[in-house]
């Protein structure tokens, strides 16, 4: 497989027959892996990539906001996942990044409750995740091959 699916459930199972010698080897394994998205995570949380993409001031809002966490399986259905997420405000990533924003409904006197106008594309523009997760893939999985290539290598060699 191109993607790579197959050798990472590979790997995996021998990983797990390795016992704790394939723990070290899997935390190592997923060290890299963190670090082949480190370049990517940095560029998606970035003001200067996040500008063409939202509101005026909402870019440096948003990207003092998002953190991101690299996850792995090795089972079944093996994947490395890049996970951007809010670190305090409930921000709804996925809707932003298909060009969607959340703006409350002012109300004329005093407010009990917030109601939201959700679907606004003023400013907005789709894609910020999807654009530079594109673009950075094929160096990324270049990055994840090696890394898989050099933990099997070493699985090898007992």
């Amino acid at each position: 497989m191109a993607d790579g699916s197959a050798q990472l459930r590979d790997l995996g199972a021998r990983l797990k027959a390795a016992g704790t010698e394939g723990r070290g080897l899997r935390k190592a394994l997923n060290g890299a892996l963190e670090e082949a998205a480190k370049p990517l995570a940095a560029k998606i949380s970035s003001v200067e990539h996040l500008r063409p993409y939202l509101p005026d001031r909402y870019a440096e809002v948003l990207a003092a906001d998002l953190t991101w966490q690299v996850t792995s399986s090795f089972g079944s259905d093996p994947r490395v996942q890049l996970r951007v997420q809010p670190r305090v405000h409930r921000r709804k990533v996925r809707m932003l990044n298909n060009g969607l924003i959340n703006h409350p409904v002012y109300p004329r006197g005093p407010r009990k409750s917030w109601h939201w106008q959700s679907r606004q594309t003023g400013g907005m523009r789709p894609g910020f995740f999807d654009d530079a997760c594109r673009d950075a893939g094929p160096e990324i999985r270049s990055k994840v091959m090696q890394a898989l290539a050099e933990t099997a290598k070493k699985i090898a060699r007992g």
